[in-house]
């Protein structure tokens, strides 16, 4: 069952706002662009150029999250699912973000930029590549995200920036109950009130066709 989307803070917009969303977008990669934020083309393909890329990228979402934070939007939406297979078998395949590329409706590549240990914690640091809808058309995206794996809790954390001040929060949980995984993700989207709706809509709905795909390609032996 989907929890229904809740509203935290901020305003709602009462329709998307594709329109808005490619002049926010165009109008924050040519501010950004010469900082070599997320939604600016890296010249090249080397780890130095996406080190750079996501470093800078994830100032500017910390910088958002402390300073423009209060007055993001923000939206809890609790997205279960249950796949017919072991715990085993469920967790490292779902949390494998790889295994998202061609089940994912948006995200198109990954690129890494480190990973390493912190604490019970096993860390990566990367940029989705993503093609995002507006309309008729869609914009290529370059989100900077981490992902904190709890592996011998089974559960994992994966925090995303993109312009125009779009923030996600996911809190992903696994539960074995008879040889089945409910695989729950509480996801927290925050945006600047014109996009909110926009945001959720997206997310959400490509969030689901992801889970779906992932539970067929598991309980069919793909994954």
């Amino acid at each position: 069952m989907i929890d229904r989307p809740e509203q935290l803070g901020g305003r709602r917009a009462g329709r998307s706002v594709p329109t808005l969303l490619v002049s926010c977008v165009l109008a924050t990669g040519i501010v950004l662009g010469g900082t070599g934020v997320a939604g600016a083309e890296s010249s090249s393909s080397s780890s130095s150029a996406v080190d750079v890329e996501w470093e800078a990228s994830w100032a500017a979402y910390e910088f958002e999250k402390s300073v423009a934070g209060p007055a993001l939007s923000t939206v809890n939406v609790t997205l279960p699912i249950t796949i017919n297979a072991p715990i085993d078998r469920v967790f490292p395949a779902y949390s494998n973000l790889y295994n998202s590329l061609g089940r994912h409706p948006f995200l198109s590549g990954v690129l890494d930029r480190r990973t390493y240990v912190e604490g019970d914690a096993d860390v990566w640091e990367f940029i989705a590549l993503e093609d995002i809808p507006a309309g008729s058309a869609s914009i290529p995206g370059r989100t900077v995200g981490q992902q904190r794996v709890y592996a011998a809790d089974h559960w994992y954390s994966t925090d995303t920036w993109d312009a125009p001040g779009v923030i996600t929060h996911q809190k992903v949980t696994f539960a074995e109950s008879g040889g089945a995984t409910t695989v729950t993700e509480h996801l927290t989207f925050s945006a600047p009130a014109l996009l909110i709706d926009y945001t959720v809509k997206n997310g959400v709905s490509s969030h689901i066709e992801n889970q779906k795909a992932m539970q067929r390609d598991i309980e069919n032996g793909t994954l």
